[in-house]
């Protein structure tokens, strides 16, 4: 019994573990992908990075969802609590207060750290950087790209996410090790995946909260929700072109 146990363990880690490697190979492959269709297609000087940059994401975004989906079905539904596709442990009214709280808290600390802290430090023109992408969309973007780029930020990125870091890993994670120790390991490998490095703090402090929603609630679907709503606060500000959090 205790060596079937192992073995179970075992295979859960090593799940959690090529949940990650699989993401990057989608991503390493997706960028090959692209770069060669291009090349083929229309000349790569002529295609702004940003557009290559993009096609590239959500290309490896739906590869990675179309790896766990097979992962999945070959796995069988007793496999979909392990990776908390399952209704919330507290009930729904409760879980959807706590995804507000928690987001209206992270958010308030964010803009504490964009703006007192990062000032500071910035040296490079970091602050209004992430609007980039923003106004290229707006300026150059037909409705091709802004679709896309919505599809990416509010769709297809934070269920690929969670997917990966929350369900897989972090759930592999809290089977061997305390479930605090669980949501920073994971939060820091998160954070390690997203750039640029003076946003890190921002990056690894939704992550915890993503993770702690995660582990209140028991479900998937409420660490999806606050990230969608994580991204869709920055879509609409960075949109709108407020010069806060952007």
């Amino acid at each position: 019994m205790i060596e079937s146990k192992l073995q179970i363990a075992q295979l859960t880690i090593k799940r959690g573990i090529l949940a990650i490697v699989g993401m990057y190979a989608c991503q390493l492959l997706a960028g090959i992908i692209i770069s060669y269709a291009f090349k083929l297609f229309a000349s790569p000087n002529n295609v702004p990075i940003e557009i290559i940059g993009l096609s590239s994401t959500l290309l490896s975004g739906i590869m990675i969802l179309l790896l766990f989906w097979w992962d999945l079905h070959r796995s069988g539904t007793t496999f979909y609590p392990q990776i908390g596709l399952q209704a919330s442990k507290v009930k729904n009214n409760k879980a959807v207060i706590l995804v507000i709280i928690a987001l209206v808290s992270t958010h308030f600390l964010a803009w504490i750290y964009r703006s007192v802290i990062l000032p500071i430090f910035d040296q490079g023109g970091i602050i209004g950087g992430g609007s980039k992408m923003f106004s290229f969309i707006q300026t150059n973007g037909g409705a091709l790209e802004m679709s896309g780029f919505l599809l990416l930020a509010l769709i297809v990125g934070p269920i690929m996410e969670e997917v990966v870091f929350r369900g897989y890993l972090q759930s592999s994670l809290a089977k061997h090790i305390p479930a605090w120790a669980a949501i920073l390991i994971t939060s820091v490998i998160f954070t390690a995946g997203h750039s640029p490095m003076i946003l890190w703090p921002m990056y690894f402090l939704f992550s915890i909260t993503w993770g702690w929603i995660y582990l209140k609630t028991g479900s998937l679907k409420m660490a999806i929700l606050i990230h969608v709503l994580s991204n869709l606060f920055y879509t609409v500000i960075g949109f709108a072109g407020w010069d806060i959090l952007a």
